[in-house]
């Protein structure tokens, strides 16, 4: 239970080196911060943890399984106002595998939308089996709030965050990854360059040193 890289090299599809041999080993119980200027890398190895770019050389381990995946701008599903946080589980599909009923499931979503600061949206948008466009009816700041619910809700060992709370206030984004660590203890691999954030993770991956593409440190977090 593990995500490891060994001599990865993480190469865009038009062939750029974001990131040389990149090596590094996270258990469970540590959390890893991925910082660097734009176009360093952090959203390649995103792509590439997820699967979504393959890696090229040397070895990459990750439990697939128990990963989960938050992007800066999430997707939202057809359907209900339900049907967003569960996903990518339909509500029958979470029902089956909670073992509870409906009601139990909208009382434990009521919470999870107290934690991330939008239980007004049940009652903006008529409850928990109104349907819209929600990419159009929600803010990012809310669409990103959304995707920490999903999160949440699924209880991932470890949890990717590719910069997916860039619009939310410094409060709410804290109290978040307090909730994450802390209370649910996700292991979290953020990609994100706030100094806020520090405090939550053990290791800081800088990639671009001395504005070299390719190049990475990787350092322990000492605080205090």
């Amino acid at each position: 239970d593990r995500i490891e890289f060994s001599k990865v090299d993480i190469v865009s599809p038009h062939c750029e080196v974001m990131a040389r041999k990149l090596s590094f080993s996270l258990v469970e119980g540590k959390s890893m911060l991925i910082t660097g200027p734009n176009g360093s890398g952090k959203t390649s190895i995103f792509r590439t943890l997820a699967g979504l770019w393959p890696s090229s050389g040397g070895m990459m381990s990750c439990p697939s399984s128990r990963v989960f995946y938050v992007t800066q701008r999430n997707y939202t599903t057809v359907g209900t106002l339900r049907d967003q946080v569960v996903y990518p589980l339909t509500v029958d599909a979470a029902l089956n595998k909670l073992e509870i009923t409906l009601d139990a499931l909208d009382a434990r979503l009521d919470d999870l939308m107290g934690v991330v600061r939008l239980r007004y949206l049940i009652k903006r948008e008529g409850g928990w089996d109104a349907e819209k466009s929600w990419g159009e009816v929600l803010s990012l700041g809310e669409q990103q709030r959304m995707g920490m619910a999903r999160m949440f809700f699924h209880r991932p060992i470890f949890a990717v965050l590719d910069d997916c709370t860039n619009a939310m206030s410094v409060d709410v984004e804290e109290s978040l990854y307090r909730h994450a660590t802390e209370t649910l203890g996700i292991n979290i691999v953020t990609m994100a360059n706030r100094t806020a954030l520090v405090k939550y993770h053990d290791y800081e991956l800088k990639l671009g040193e001395k504005g070299d593409r390719g190049e990475w440190t990787l350092r322990r977090i000492e605080l205090g």
